[in-house]
């Protein structure tokens, strides 16, 4: 046991001090390196890495219409629910469609028993005329009834396949997985055919609309990787490529175009939409369109397509 600890300390801190003073030099020149070689690395980064906080989620949204007009029967989803492809939406009334299809085919029938007629009827005219006891133009006029009776007869069965589509589109399905969104639909509603009702959002796809602005897009290319970071997730990093560049700004083709030939003209930094595709995203965070991304994109590989 050291019976003089103080003296013992002493002596610890004065070896350490001589280590120092002897290789003070080294040690600064060391720390220095370390310094420049941050700053370096530092500068390097943020010159081959773009970043934009102007960043916002998309993904293809289908509107989803009725085909036909009528009243809804039954409602089978509800707002922001998640559906698989072909899963019911909704049905319309089908009582006036079955009723057209009851008219279409006697319709069919009526016009198929008067082409038989027809047929009969030419075909004996014709034996007459051949046998000369009636004129030629009788031939020409018993044909005419015949083709008017077939045309007749292909109309009513386009009309009773019409008919049986229009039956079909009572049934209003799914055409992609997604998410539900602004539904409101209910049973009763009276629905338009070719109106937007409410909105699919294809979840099979997504991908970032980042604002670079001009002067950032030098050594951007598609196909560079990318970091995505969103505001609702802060602490994961999805990955992303380029996908696309825009060949235009966002004002543009805007409601109200700039007018820089005006005379007073203030230059002002434009940004272009950078498309950067998000790649095999984390299903345990949920992605929605419209929500706020941070996109940082490695411009050190450059690929050959732009």
């Amino acid at each position: 046991m050291n019976q003089f600890p103080l003296l013992s300390t002493l002596a610890q801190s004065l070896r350490v001090r001589g280590f120092l003073l002897k290789y003070k030099k080294t040690l600064l020149s060391l720390l220095a390196f370390l310094f420049l070689f941050f700053i370096i690395s530092s500068f390097h980064y943020y010159r081959t890495h773009i970043a934009t906080e102007n960043g916002y989620v998309n993904a293809y949204t289908i509107q989803i219409a009725a085909q036909i007009s009528g009243p809804v029967q039954t409602v089978h989803i509800e707002n922001n629910q998640a559906i698989k492809a072909n899963s019911p939406l909704f049905d319309i009334e089908p009582g006036p469609f079955l009723l057209a299809i009851k008219q279409a085919t006697a319709q069919v029938s009526q016009t198929e028993a008067h082409l038989k007629n027809v047929d009969i009827n030419f075909k004996r005219i014709l034996k007459l005329v051949e046998q000369k006891f009636l004129p030629p133009e009788e031939k020409d006029n018993a044909l005419a009834a015949v083709e008017i009776a077939a045309a007749n007869f292909k109309l009513a069965q386009a009309k009773l396949e019409e008919a049986n589509l229009n039956l079909t589109y009572t049934k209003v399905c799914a055409p992609t997985d997604g998410h539900i969104n602004n539904f409101s639909l209910r049973p009763g509603t009276i629905v338009r055919g070719q109106m937007p009702l409410f909105v699919l959002v294809n979840n099979q796809k997504f991908w970032v609309d980042a604002n670079f602005k001009e002067t950032e897009l030098t050594n951007i290319r598609k196909g560079q990787t990318a970091t995505i970071v969103l505001d609702m997730y802060p602490d994961h990093k999805f990955k992303g490529i380029v996908e696309s560049i825009s060949q235009s700004s966002g004002t543009a083709f805007s409601l109200l175009p700039p007018q820089n030939a005006t005379g007073n003209w203030v230059k002002v930094t434009q940004r272009i939409p950078v498309k950067v595709l998000m790649v095999n995203p984390d299903p345990r965070y949920p992605l929605r369109i419209g929500s706020t991304a941070t996109v940082t994109i490695n411009t050190t590989h450059h690929p050959a397509s732009r």
